[in-house]
């Protein structure tokens, strides 16, 4: 073992941060609560697919996941609560393998930590389950029952309870439809939407709330990863990130580019371009031959596992790949997304 290798195991700069909802738990939490109201899941899904054309837009201040922000006025205006969130929470299944792989991790002295853009009441529970320590753990602050107090206690008024009741009637007849990936709709979409979270909501008191939610998704992952690092006094190249989707994809880049292994782990098209290695599994497990290699070798050392494991076609080196090459490696991720996700892998 030369020096720089043996500095990097000994220094224990064996630092892995993981997106929760697709590498560790197959459900879309979110989803989840807003089937509780009428509507909810086709009010979620047309939501969802308007968060990914902001995305790609570029809207100013706003970055992929803030679709847990978008839902806030419909969540309080069905009075849905912290005990609905963690009762979600409490049903969700993780992912075959997750478990183990978490404790192996830990037995082999690895830091685990969880970058979610799930809100807090989801994030720590699962965390809790794969005993992830609390502290290691960065997600969506989201005192519901506080936002509740706020907008109905002791009054009897609700002037804005109208709007959205409108809008919901609006998304599910006239906006919604079964494959909202053709983008047929986009554009009828995104112009009611804008009206209505850009224009009409400002003039609500949920307003200020509304505009105080701080999702962790996006540009605020990578900065999380910047604080991990930080905090072990260590830089972005020593990292692994795991992710999956749109809401990750800053942080995968982000470790990518700064030379640290960057894994996407049954990713979808916003994800995949961003990654060091592709990993498509219905079993975290299968992350585990990876990151040894990383924890002897670095990239150097995972290029060359994935290289003897050829006969896998579900292990991919993505550097340096084409695009023709990455649409087909895509195909074998949505295959095992849909199965390992279900209804969730269709979400950004």
């Amino acid at each position: 073992m030369n020096m720089r290798k043996n500095q990097f195991v000994n220094g224990s700069k064996k630092i892995i941060c993981f997106d929760l909802e697709g590498p560790l738990s197959p459900q879309d939490h979110a989803l989840k609560v807003m089937k509780l109201i009428p509507g909810g899941e086709k009010i979620f899904e047309v939501i969802s697919r308007y968060d990914d054309l902001l995305t790609l837009e570029g809207k100013e201040g706003y970055e992929p996941g803030d679709t847990l922000k978008l839902i806030f006025p419909i969540l309080v205006s069905h009075k849905i609560c912290e005990k609905n969130l963690t009762a979600a929470s409490e049903r969700a299944e993780l992912v075959f393998g997750a478990k183990k792989l978490i404790s192996w991790l830990q037995k082999n002295k690895w830091k685990v930590y969880i970058i979610s853009t799930s809100y807090q009441q989801h994030a720590l529970s699962i965390a809790e389950r794969l005993k992830v320590l609390k502290e290691n753990v960065y997600c969506t602050k989201f005192p519901l029952n506080s936002f509740l107090e706020k907008f109905f206690y002791g009054k009897t008024k609700f002037p804005w309870l109208a709007l959205i009741y409108e809008a919901e009637k609006v998304i599910v007849r006239e906006l919604w439809e079964e494959n909202l990936d053709s983008g047929e709709k986009d554009q009828k979409l995104k112009d009611f939407l804008d009206e209505f979270f850009w224009k009409k909501l400002p003039e609500t008191e949920l307003w200020s709330t509304f505009d105080s939610i701080k999702v962790m998704g996006g540009a605020a992952k990578a900065e999380a990863l910047g604080e991990i690092a930080k905090q072990n006094k260590t830089g972005l190249k020593a990292l692994v990130a795991v992710g999956d989707s749109i809401t990750d994809f800053k942080m995968l880049k982000a470790v990518n580019e700064a030379g640290g292994l960057a894994i996407v782990f049954n990713g979808n098209e916003y994800a995949l371009p961003y990654g060091t290695v592709g990993i498509a599994s219905a079993n975290a497990m299968d992350l585990k031959k990876i990151l040894n290699a990383w924890s002897e070798g670095e990239r150097e050392a995972v290029k060359s596992a994935i290289e003897k494991m050829s006969s896998k076609k579900n292990v991919h080196w993505l550097l340096a790949k084409t695009r023709d090459e990455l649409a087909e490696i895509l195909k074998i991720h949505q295959r095992f997304r849909k199965i390992v996700r279900k209804s969730a892998a269709k979400l950004g």
